[in-house]
């Protein structure tokens, strides 16, 4: 055999045991890293019957990170789930060891079957179970899947909250604000009637109801004046 045929030979015989990648599924997850179980069978070329691989301990789970490890994307990964297992090669300052499985790390989210697949039909999309929250051109929506949802379409928001919206929080809104409902005010911070004051002319069209009407000072439920005609006297206050 010529040099050059038996470089080729040695070649082949590497890369036939090399391992790249293999599609595998999580047995178990604890402590950051995962038992993973390849589901891909092998066949060597000096024996027919197909080898399967056994379960892989220790294997790292990766994930999207930057920022110095300070920023990410992170979920739950459970017994089942689909990943693809990826020999890296390792340096131990002598050699490296060639890609094999005796050192592997795991990508998680390797699965075609999702609820939403890919390519799907907006930009990007993060979701679990029925809550997802969508990025568009233009749009932002947030979604929680027990019916509160925020849109962010062109420049404006709108909001719905069919068990109620809650703010604590002081509010300041620069511009009209429109009420389709009632309005009422409660307790406010130190125990008492919350109040509503107004720094600029009101117009109420209805009937305005109170325990008093207060003008310039003037109480409108316990105000008295002086009768008119003859009598001279002082009214009662009004009943």
């Amino acid at each position: 055999m010529r040099a050059g045929s038996q470089v080729s030979a040695i070649v082949n015989q590497e890369l036939a045991s090399a391992i790249f990648s293999l599609e595998a599924t999580i047995v178990s997850v604890a402590g950051g890293k995962a038992v993973v179980q390849p589901t891909a069978r092998r066949i060597f070329g000096d024996n027919d019957e197909p080898y399967e691989y056994e379960a892989i301990s220790d294997v790292r789970l990766l994930s999207l990170v930057w920022n110095s490890s300070k920023s990410g994307i992170s979920g739950e990964v459970k017994a089942g789930d689909s990943c693809l297992l990826i020999a890296i090669s390792h340096s131990d300052a002598q050699e490296p060891d060639h890609k094999t499985l005796s050192a592997c790390a795991a990508i998680t989210g390797f699965n075609d079957m999702a609820t939403h697949t890919m390519p799907d039909s907006v930009g990007i999309r993060i979701y679990h179970v029925a809550a997802n929250i969508t990025l568009d051109d233009n749009n932002i929506t947030v979604d929680n899947g027990g019916g509160a949802k925020l849109v962010l379409d062109g420049g404006g928001i709108t909001l719905d909250a069919p068990a109620g919206f809650t703010v604590n929080a002081n509010t300041q809104i620069n511009g009209n604000v429109g009420i389709a409902g009632d309005m009422t005010t409660t307790a406010g911070a130190g125990g008492g009637s919350g109040r509503a004051a107004f720094a600029s002319d009101v117009q109420i069209n209805g009937t305005s109801a109170a325990v008093d009407h207060v003008s310039n000072g003037i109480s409108g439920s316990g105000h008295k004046h002086k009768e008119n005609g003859d009598g001279g006297g002082t009214t009662d206050a009004p009943q």
